[in-house]
C-alpha cells in the first residue's frame, strides 16, 4: 500500500471518529480544503475548526470508501458520505462522494470534495 493511501486512510479514520484534533494531526500545516462548492479554506487550524463545526452539525457523519486510486502524490477516492442533522434520524442522508487528496511528507496537503450537497442542506432546513 502506498504512503499516500495510508495517509489518506488516516484522515478518513479520524473523520469517522469525528475527532477534529485527530484530523488536524493528519494534515500538513499549509493544507488546503476545497469544498463541493469550490470554496477554498487553508491551514491546519482553520480546517480543525471547520471539522469541529461540521461534526456539531452532523454528529454521526461518516465517509465510506469503495474505491481508491493512488497516483502522482495523491489518491482519488470514491464512495459515500452520510450523516444526519443534529443526529436526528428523520433528517438523515447518504450521498455519493469523490475526494481528491494530495499528500506531501506523509501528511495530507490538499483535500478536495466533489458531491451534490442538496440532501445535507435540505436536512438542515427540515425538508
Amino acid at each position: 500500500m502506498s504512503p499516500e493511501v495510508l495517509a489518506v486512510r488516516g484522515t478518513i479514520a479520524a473523520i469517522n471518529r469525528r475527532d477534529p484534533l485527530g484530523v488536524a494531526a493528519t494534515l500538513a500545516p499549509e493544507v488546503a480544503f476545497i469544498d463541493a462548492h469550490g470554496r477554498r479554506f487553508e491551514g491546519r487550524d482553520t480546517l480543525m475548526e471547520g471539522w469541529r463545526g461540521y461534526f456539531a452539525t452532523f454528529p454521526d457523519y461518516q465517509i465510506e470508501i469503495e474505491k481508491e486510486q493512488p497516483g502522482a502524490g495523491g489518491v482519488l477516492l470514491l464512495g459515500h458520505a452520510s450523516g444526519s442533522f443534529r443526529g436526528r434520524r428523520d433528517r438523515a442522508w447518504r450521498i455519493p462522494i469523490a475526494i481528491r487528496a494530495e499528500v506531501s511528507g506523509g501528511l495530507v496537503s490538499l483535500w478536495q470534495v466533489f458531491a451534490d450537497t442538496h440532501l445535507p442542506f435540505e436536512s438542515m432546513r427540515g425538508g
